[in-house]
């Protein structure tokens, strides 16, 4: 599925209704692309507590093993019993667990907020650690109520940075497996600090160097791909998370770079994934490179 070799799918479960979304969404890929799912439950002690309570029969753990109970429902026995999925509880802060976990996989899966989330926040901590520091690919799975077929077009968001290559790779390969079509979008808009009437500008325009990025898109599609997978190339005039969350709105999902053109080196993930992973109706992916 991914360029980093490895089948296995990594999904974060913690009982919510967005963890039992991303739950389905795992089984659905690894159905369609034939991976295998660790399902990962975590648990820990309270930091505040220096010691478990005199005669309490509660145990962190014990909460965990009924919420793999759960997942293990919603799996099924077959799945199960066929060795395709696995489930487990592990100690330990849950960002940091899956982060480990994801070692050498496909794909990480997770809600966009868990148990632990305020209800007002867009995306939890948990998931936005594992879009900063997770060692593969990261999806978010945003709506409990939209499930994930694995079928559709993937859209992918292109500026010409080298993340945004490692995306449309990523994509392009993944609807090889999946037999998706491809929909690469360039966005593009005039800095307001210029004057777009006054030399230099007014032989260059940031429309024209986006038609050639969405050009060399289906160069680079054509070489890897060829006609086996159908791929579209455009250009849209406005900023760049709004472009992509509208062209993601019945996508199978959206593919981004953790870092585009415009993002600082230093900078973990960039403004316009962290936006779509906020906002788009669909699951996004941050490739991580």
């Amino acid at each position: 599925m991914a360029e980093r070799g490895g089948n296995r799918i990594v999904v974060g479960f913690d009982g919510s209704d967005a963890s039992v979304g991303a739950l389905d969404a795992a089984l659905t890929m690894a159905n369609r692309l034939g991976a295998s799912v660790d399902v990962v439950t975590t648990w820990r002690w309270p930091t505040s507590w220096s010691a478990p309570p005199a005669g309490s029969s509660w145990s962190p753990l014990h909460d965990a093993e009924e919420i793999r109970a759960h997942a293990e429902e919603q799996i099924g026995q077959e799945r199960l019993d066929a060795g395709t999925v696995t489930t487990r509880s592990v100690e330990g802060g849950a960002a940091q667990v899956l982060v480990e976990s994801a070692a050498g996989a496909a794909l990480l899966v997770v809600g966009s907020r868990g148990r632990g989330g305020f209800r007002g926040l867009l995306l939890g901590s948990v998931s936005t650690a594992c879009m900063q520091h997770a060692p593969c690919p990261v999806m978010i799975h945003r709506n409990p109520t939209r499930p994930v077929t694995g079928s559709g077009t993937i859209v992918v968001g292109v500026d010409g940075s080298g993340e945004s290559w490692k995306a449309l790779r990523f994509a392009l390969t993944v609807a090889g497996r999946l037999g998706s079509s491809v929909r690469a979008v360039t966005s593009w808009e005039w800095p307001t600090a210029l004057n777009r009437d006054e030399p230099p500008f007014d032989h260059w325009s940031p429309d024209g160097d986006a038609k050639a990025t969405a050009a060399r898109a289906l160069d680079v599609a054509a070489d890897l791909v060829g006609d086996d997978v159908q791929v579209t190339s455009e250009t849209a005039e406005g900023p760049a998370a709004e472009v992509l969350i509208e062209a993601g709105r019945d996508a199978a999902f959206l593919v981004l770079g953790n870092r585009g053109l415009g993002g600082f080196r230093g900078l973990l993930i960039g403004s316009v994934s962290q936006e779509c992973a906020q906002h788009a109706t669909c699951p996004v992916v941050v490739h991580r490179a």
